[in-house]
């Protein structure tokens, strides 16, 4: 039988092992998709925020193999220089990806939370969920969006992982959880009872739900950030 009954009790017993992680200086985040129950079931746990956290990968059209960045939302930017010089990324060619995923993260986020921002992470401990981790891709680029968003610690809490994704994440987080690392990467439907797609309607229901949130001082305006060297135009490409 499967050691979870569904996703929502996963992170019911992920709490057992963060149990220190209370307070209005916690959120538990998750990346849009079946964590976000693990999540909920996380933060209800701890009594504490949730939020969902949304990152995009930046590529060009002539090189979509080239990732050369990362945007979060207001703008948020992380930019590989070495990516940039080595694939020739011209500054227009930049501007159009950057307005095109940029435009993606804003239906998104209306799509989760309606009218509200995000969660302000400045200056808190951030926890962030997944249901299932096989390739550390997708946690590693959410801890290092978190980050720029002003987070000052940061753990990885999963039910399930593969060692070797959870090793990748090390240089990542503070603290990595996870209730059962598995040799091979796993299968997410084995391991819970109960299987249910999340959508972005079960996404917007869980959000809602959760009322750990401080609604007058939980949320963030916009709160614009960039590397150094994506603000110095002598990084970007020029197009001939």
């Amino acid at each position: 039988m499967p050691p979870f009954l569904d996703r929502n009790d996963a992170g019911r017993q992920l709490a057992g092992l963060l149990a220190a992680f209370r307070g209005h200086d916690v959120v538990v985040l998750a990346p849009p998709g079946g964590g976000v129950r693990v999540a909920a079931g996380l933060a209800a746990a701890l009594h504490v925020c949730l939020d969902v956290i949304l990152v995009r990968s930046l590529s060009i059209a002539r090189r979509p193999d080239l990732v050369y960045g990362l945007l979060g939302e207001d703008e948020t930017l992380l930019i590989d220089t070495t990516a940039v010089a080595e694939g020739a990324v011209c500054e227009s060619e930049r501007a159009e990806t950057e307005q095109q995923q940029s435009e993606i993260l804003r239906r998104n986020a209306f799509s989760y939370r309606g009218d509200r921002k995000r969660v302000d992470l400045r200056d808190r401990t951030v926890v962030i969920a997944d249901d299932c981790l096989n390739d550390a891709t997708v946690l590693r680029d959410s801890c290092r969006m978190a980050l720029l968003h002003g987070a000052i610690r940061i753990a990885i809490a999963v039910p399930v992982g593969a060692r070797r994704a959870l090793g990748g994440l090390a240089p990542y987080a503070d603290k990595i959880v996870c209730l059962n690392p598995t040799a091979q990467p796993p299968d997410a439907e084995r391991w819970y009872l109960q299987s249910t797609a999340t959508s972005s309607t079960d996404i917007a229901a869980l959000l809602g739900g959760n009322h750990s949130c401080d609604r007058s001082n939980g949320f963030a305006g916009p709160d614009k950030r960039t590397t150094p060297a994506s603000r110095s135009s002598s990084n970007r490409g020029r197009c001939s």
